[in-house]
Parts: structure tokens; sequence; C-alpha cells
């Protein structure tokens, strides 16, 4: 039984940059992240899962 490193990167865009400047909401932040192609931890746990590395049984677990 191995381990799998799984992460979450928020790249700093200019866009994103004026919003934090702006002092915008986690929820505008976040949506504005995601249509720039930012792939949240869940999204990340649930590909490992479709590709066959790990169970959602396994995910749930180590992440509650």
């Amino acid at each position: 039984a191995g381990r799998i490193g799984i992460y979450e990167m928020f790249r700093m865009t200019p866009s994103l940059r004026e919003l934090i400047l702006a002092r915008a909401s986690e929820a505008s932040l976040l949506a504005r992240a995601r249509e720039e192609g930012m792939s949240t931890l869940r999204d990340q746990c649930l590909a490992t899962v479709r590709e066959g590395m790990t169970t959602l049984e396994e995910v749930v677990r180590v992440t509650q």
C-alpha cells in the first residue's frame, strides 16, 4: 500500500489579482479560478478514483 500525492494549485493571473485587490468574495475567486482551469482538491481526488489509483471509500476516509 503506497501513498499518492493529491494537491490543489492556484495560479495567480491578472484577473484573479484584480479580484483579490477588489476584496471579492471567496466564491467569486473560486469561480474565476475554475474558469481559468484550476482543478480543486475534490476534482483531483475524483480523478484518482476514475484512474483506478484509489477507491472512493479511501478518498472519503482520508479527507474527513
